[in-house]
C-alpha cells in the first residue's frame, strides 16, 4: 500500500482527522481478534503481534485525545514514522495491519469534503 500518509491525513479537517483516528482505533481492535484466531500463528507469535498492535493503539488513542482537546503537537509525519517503527518489529505484522489501515483511509477519503480533489486526481 503506497500513499502519502502525512499529506492524505494532514489535508483532512480536524473533525475528519479525529474520525480517521477513531475508526483506525476500532479497526485495530478488530485486527486483534483476527490475530488471536489465526491458526497459522504460534501462541508466541500471537502474543508478539498483539503486543505491537497494542503499542500502536496506545498512540492512536492518544492522538485522538490530543485532537479532541485541541492540543495536538504530534505531526502526521511523526505519527506515521512511529507506526512504521512499531510495525517493523515483527515484520509479519505488516499484512494484518495494512487491511485495517487501508479500510479507514478509504472510508475517510471517500467521505471527507476536503479530499474530494484527491478523488478527482486518482481517476
Amino acid at each position: 500500500m503506497k500513499f502519502e500518509f502525512s499529506k492524505l491525513i494532514g489535508d483532512l479537517s480536524d473533525d475528519e482527522r479525529l474520525r480517521f483516528y477513531e475508526i483506525l482505533a476500532h479497526n485495530l481492535t478488530v485486527s486483534v481478534r483476527g490475530i488471536w484466531s489465526d491458526d497459522q500463528l504460534s501462541d508466541h507469535e500471537r502474543v508478539e503481534h498483539m503486543k505491537w498492535v497494542n503499542e500502536i493503539m496506545h498512540r492512536v488513542v492518544m492522538k485522538s485525545a490530543k485532537l479532541r482537546m485541541k492540543q495536538d503537537d504530534y505531526s502526521e509525519g511523526d505519527f506515521w514514522e512511529g507506526i512504521k517503527h512499531w510495525v517493523a518489529h515483527p515484520q509479519t505484522l505488516v499484512a494484518p495491519l495494512s487491511g485495517p489501515l487501508k479500510q479507514v483511509i478509504q472510508v475517510v477519503a471517500r467521505d471527507a469534503p476536503s479530499n474530494k480533489r484527491l478523488e478527482r486526481t486518482r481517476r
